[in-house]
């Protein structure tokens, strides 16, 4: 079944990597990341080149160093910086990279995979009405047994019970922008901002499904949507008299959550815990950490805007 993805808040799905900035510029509201070999061998940058390798232990943005002329002509792309942080005074600092196949942007089939077996899991074992959460590849198996055809062979580990194809490819220009992304929380006095490559809102991919368990393609969606409905529930409470702003549930199409932002409620079993009782639970959180029970703390675009959120419908 082919479907398509509509983001409807930032999305954020990253690579590992971190843009330095020594790497891009800041130039007429947009983001310019350099081509760095294309720099390098151009004749115009080679009698600045000493001077700028000097410079660059002490002063790390690029835009400070070269002239502007010489780096527009050296653009690997150029994304517009949100209008949500216009205004907003930007450091150039490292900016968390979205995931990209030969220099074009999509979501991983395996990303999706994983936000809809968040839901399978939580609608699984709610109705087997579990008692206790702490062995997590013995839930995993419990609910991957549960369902798989009739008559079919262990459908074992994460990959056999559903395909999903990656998405379509665009151009970082036309679907990425810079987004200024805070966190917030209990503990943090002020807002700490981190720079990400998103998806802006609106932007549309398409992609191949394909069950391979006892429910249709439709069926693990309605699945996968009524877990991120409660999820929306919980973060609809928690951004109550926080001027923050969610996307609307959609009318048509399933909405789910995925990337950066999501938080512990789309990432563990503390809704399904909550629903069964089960005291004993807590998710895992590094040990300076002293904090127990619901994520306190969010990351928003523009420190207003909840992230991740998507629209799936059948195309």
């Amino acid at each position: 079944m082919k479907i398509k993805i509509k983001i409807l808040s930032p999305v954020h799905i990253g690579n590992g990597n971190e843009i330095s900035p020594i790497e891009y510029f800041l130039h007429n509201e947009q983001f310019i990341r350099i081509n760095m070999e294309g720099l390098f061998n151009d004749q115009d940058f080679k009698i600045l080149q000493e001077k700028f390798i000097n410079s660059a232990y002490s002063e790390r943005y690029i835009g400070s160093l070269l002239p502007n002329d010489l780096l527009l002509k050296h653009q690997l792309y150029a994304i517009k910086i949100s209008e949500n942080i216009k205004g907003e005074k930007v450091n150039p600092t490292n900016v968390k990279e979205h995931i990209k196949s030969a220099g074009r942007v999509y979501i991983p089939g395996s990303s999706l995979k994983g936000c809809i077996l968040s839901g399978i899991l939580e609608n699984v074992l709610s109705q087997k009405r579990i008692n206790r959460l702490d062995n997590f590849e013995e839930l995993l198996s419990l609910s991957l047994s549960t369902i798989k055809k009739p008559n079919e062979y262990n459908l074992g580990k994460f990959i056999n019970w559903l395909y999903i194809s990656d998405t379509d490819f665009k151009n970082p220009s036309e679907c990425l922008e810079l987004s200024l992304v805070k966190v917030i929380g209990a503990r943090t006095k002020s807002l700490l901002p981190i720079l990400y490559e998103t998806i802006k809102p609106n932007v549309e991919f398409t992609c191949e499904i394909k069950s391979k368990c006892k429910f249709s393609e439709e069926e693990i969606l309605k699945m996968a949507e009524e877990f991120y409905k409660k999820v929306y529930i919980k973060e609809k409470d928690y951004a109550k008299n926080k001027s923050i702003i969610m996307p609307e549930i959609p009318s048509d199409g399933y909405i789910l959550r995925i990337g950066q932002g999501s938080t512990a409620w789309a990432t563990s079993f503390l809704i399904l815990a909550e629903e069964l009782n089960i005291k004993n639970y807590d998710i895992q959180r590094p040990q300076i950490q002293k904090i127990k029970g619901p994520p306190i703390t969010r990351k928003l675009s523009s420190g207003i805007i909840s992230m991740g959120w998507i629209k799936i419908t059948k195309c």
